[in-house]
């Protein structure tokens, strides 16, 4: 197919780099500058916060370089990782009229969807996501992702420089797709309080085991012997890192330690524990999933797993509609046709087949007639080629066997046999079904 672009806006595609421009490339639209992740505090948080929420003229660089140092978090990283594979692992393709569509799938089926599809959901993290589409040399779609400290959310305006106060309207690139809220600031403004408070909770407790966790060494020496305390000096250099104490023999010494060290490094560990499960509950909805307690059943796991399968249900609706409402100008702007078209899940999420089986014998007792091919494809069971064949003679038979009752039981026995037939619909509807699929079961 003879894909024709549409016009575009005077700007072409947004170049992101350096001060050092390679010859024979344009000046970069966005210049970009080394983020500061460390040595942050909460009044550097709360700073950024104010800066952040300016209601004329707002600045977010500083804040985002936190959000940075956030990520360095283990276990905050561990987490957005994990709801992240929650949104990637089940396919998307684009159906007209129930037809996969081979020539867009072709395209979503690529790496760049996949980190798409990421990308998007973190906007809920970082408060927006900006990109921009375009078509490679080989003529497939591609995308950049903005740096977002240098976008103006609230103006609607892209920043060459973080710093800047103005800039060239977003309006004037093509293919642009702006994906959150112009004043959210995202979840990582709630989950910053948390990494900052276990930072110097794990500070202090390093240091603490650093004093208290290795033995000091005491060295001493007499005062008029110069000589001699240099010699000691250079041997409790050579001796290790613990700590080590050199005085005169006339001196004294004396160590006042903790009562209690370990309740002193309990309470290290039960404070970073603490905000790791606060980071888990606003992430993921839950604790039990990610971190194993000793207070934690099997039934209350259950329930938190339950949690987090709705949180990724809702961010999978959540690409879905970006999808369906927000992207088809683009893809149209692209020269693919996706008019009469729709983008879906391509398989339906994990099942447990023991609990759909239950609720299928619960339909089939309530009079629910269940069609076979559903359950073909959610047992996963091939149907085979002579479906209708194999599906003709067990009615047969099924009909032969019933007559043959009717001739030769009296009407006590016909009763009987309704009643236990009833009882047993269901049983005979499963065993006919399956009776039709092949020896050596699915693929």
């Amino acid at each position: 197919m003879n894909r024709k672009k549409k016009n575009s806006p005077k700007q072409g595609k947004i170049i992101q780099g350096g001060m050092l421009v390679p010859q024979g490339m344009r000046q970069p639209d966005i210049v970009l500058q080394m983020p500061e992740i460390f040595m942050f505090d909460m009044n550097a948080y709360m700073q950024s916060v104010k800066a952040a929420k300016g209601i004329d003229f707002s600045n977010r660089a500083r804040l985002y370089d936190m959000y940075d140092s956030a990520s360095l978090d283990l276990h905050l990283s561990g987490v957005i990782a994990k709801r992240m594979r929650g949104v990637t692992k089940i396919p998307i393709e684009f159906r007209r009229n129930g037809v996969p569509d081979d020539e867009i799938n072709n395209q979503i089926k690529s790496p760049w969807f996949k980190q798409l599809r990421k990308d998007l959901v973190m906007s809920e993290f970082w408060g927006f996501t900006l990109v921009q589409f375009y078509l490679n040399e080989e003529g497939n779609i591609r995308y950049d992702l903005i740096n977002r400290k240098h976008y103006d959310p609230i103006h609607r305006k892209l920043l060459k420089y973080q710093g800047s106060m103005d800039g060239v309207p977003i309006d004037d690139f093509p293919d642009m797709l702006f994906v959150g809220s112009e004043r959210d600031l995202g979840i990582y403004a709630e989950l910053l309080p948390a990494v900052l408070y276990k930072r110097g909770d794990m500070s202090d407790w390093a240091q603490f085991c650093n004093i208290f966790g290795m033995p000091i060494r005491e060295y001493t020496y007499d005062a008029g012997d110069e000589d001699a305390r240099r010699r000691v000096i250079a041997d409790a250099r050579r001796q290790g890192a613990n700590a080590a104490y050199i005085h005169p023999k006339e001196s004294e010494l004396k160590l006042v330690e903790a009562g209690n060290k370990t309740g002193s490094s309990d309470l290290y560990k039960t404070f970073a524990e603490y905000w790791d499960s606060k980071m888990s509950i606003r992430v993921l909805g839950n604790t039990l999933t990610t971190d194993a307690k000793s207070t934690g059943t099997q039934a209350l796991g259950s329930v938190h797993k339950e949690e987090e399968d709705e949180m990724n249900s809702d961010d999978r609706d959540f690409i879905l509609d970006i999808l369906n409402y927000d992207m088809r100008p683009i893809f149209a702007s692209l020269g693919f046709n996706v008019e009469g078209g729709e983008f879906v899940y391509a398989k339906k999420d994990k099942i447990n087949p023991a609990q759909q089986i239950d609720i299928v014998q619960k339909l089939s007792s309530m009079g629910l007639p269940i069609d076979d091919d559903y359950l073909y494809e959610t047992f996963c069971v091939a149907k085979p080629d002579n479906y209708k064949q194999l599906k003709e003679e067990k009615e047969a038979a099924k009909a032969a066997f019933r007559e043959q009752l009717g001739m030769h039981g009296n009407d006590d026995d016909k009763k009987k046999q309704d009643k236990n037939t009833d009882k047993t619909a269901f049983k005979q509807h499963l065993k006919s079904f399956f009776g039709l699929a092949p020896d050596k079961g699915a693929n």
